[in-house]
């Protein structure tokens, strides 16, 4: 089979809508993200949902994923565009994936790709208009989420109100001791009732949540919710820790819970904001740790401009994502010239838990299962 022409290919999956060719070419993928781009859903690789701590979705901001056909998993990676999925989903090479695209969109022939070039030049006013569609909608949608977010943030109150009751609850339940230390109220708070909804958009109910705001270079980004009960327990809901939609214009990648901005040149950073907090009670609250929310995240994280030593304080999973999303930070940062520790829980993964993290530390060996010789770096 001749190479075709990846530019007229690409453009004449633009045409028919990437959503719809890799519809037909990928059995594999959960019929549900093609119905939702955005919803997470099995990672067609390895199996695993966002439910037991990966997801894989398509991406549907800035460019649609009809125009784009890219993707995410959060263990596999990136694939910015179509081509890059079908390398990476059913291992082939760049030109064969251009191939398959082709024989998709009718392109098999020199006969065939000279008729699609004149196609794709007099469609050029079409998708233009396609385009501008798209971006007036998504001005539209972020300005309704940038609403959301702040009217989430003002209804919020310090964890040290008593209202606030359930969240320290809580937080107690997990042996954390710091939750009202300086400055924790202009990053971390507590909402009284949150509507939760669950991956398939369905009212699960309203509850009380701690709500964490996602920072990124001093400026907002996104919010953090962890639904509970009002007796302090985690909601019943299908995942209690939720992220808000934020607007396409920002980007999340490098943020993180800032509840006090870094001094020194010695930073810490994590995973959970529970995992952060229960690492500072456990050092004796000589430390400050930067939660990043998740393993993707953490793989982001910016340190700042006096920072020479980056201690990363991993997730142990069965998966080994949090110690690969740990070891890519060690090796971006070793490559700035930043020096990069990483350490990990010293408890082996109970039978039947997918994980351990240093939360669970605190609560089975307190202080003493945490390094005391890091203290005095601090």
């Amino acid at each position: 089979m001749r190479n075709l022409k990846a530019d007229v290919v690409r453009k004449a999956a633009l045409l028919n809508g990437w959503d719809q060719v890799l519809r037909n070419l990928c059995p594999e993928i959960s019929t549900k993200a093609f119905d939702k781009p955005g919803k997470h859903v099995a990672c067609p690789v390895h199996g695993k949902s966002t439910r037991s701590g990966d997801g894989f979705r398509f991406l549907n901001k800035k460019v649609p994923f009809r125009d784009s056909g890219g993707a995410v998993c959060n263990t596999c990676g990136i694939f910015a565009d179509g081509f890059a999925l079908l390398m990476w989903l059913k291992g082939i090479n760049f030109a064969d994936a251009v191939a398959m695209v082709g024989a998709e969109c009718n392109i098999r022939t020199t006969d065939d790709e000279n008729a699609q070039e004149r196609i794709n030049k007099e469609s050029q006013a079409k998708l233009a208009e396609r385009k501008r569609a798209f971006e007036e909608k998504e001005r539209a949608e972020n300005v309704y989420l940038r609403g959301r977010l702040n009217q989430i943030w003002s209804e919020t109150f310090a964890l040290t109100h008593p209202i606030a009751e359930p969240g320290r609850l809580y937080l107690a339940s997990r042996k954390i001791l710091c939750w009202d230390k300086q400055g924790a109220e202009r990053a971390v708070r507590f909402h009284p009732s949150l509507a939760s909804y669950n991956e398939d958009g369905q009212f699960e109910g309203d509850y009380p949540a701690i709500v964490a705001k996602v920072s990124k270079q001093g400026r907002p980004i996104t919010l953090h919710r962890y639904f509970l009960t009002e007796k302090g327990m985690k909601a019943p809901v299908e995942s209690c820790k939720k992220m808000c939609a934020y607007p396409s214009d920002v980007v999340v990648t490098g943020g993180g819970i800032f509840v006090q901005q870094p001094v020194g040149w010695v930073e810490d950073v994590c995973e959970g904001l529970e995992t952060a907090w229960a690492i500072e009670t456990g050092m004796d609250l000589v430390i400050t740790v930067v939660p990043t929310v998740n393993a993707t995240l953490l793989e982001s994280f910016e340190p700042g401009p006096q920072t020479k030593l980056v201690r990363i304080w991993a997730d142990k999973d069965k998966s080994g994502r949090g110690e690969q999303a740990a070891l890519e930070l060690k090796k971006r940062l070793w490559e700035k010239g930043i020096q990069a520790q990483i350490l990990l829980p010293p408890l082996p993964i109970a039978e039947g838990e997918k994980s351990v993290d240093w939360n669970d530390v605190l609560i089975q060996l307190g202080r003493m299962g945490f390094p005391k010789g890091k203290r005095a770096v601090a």
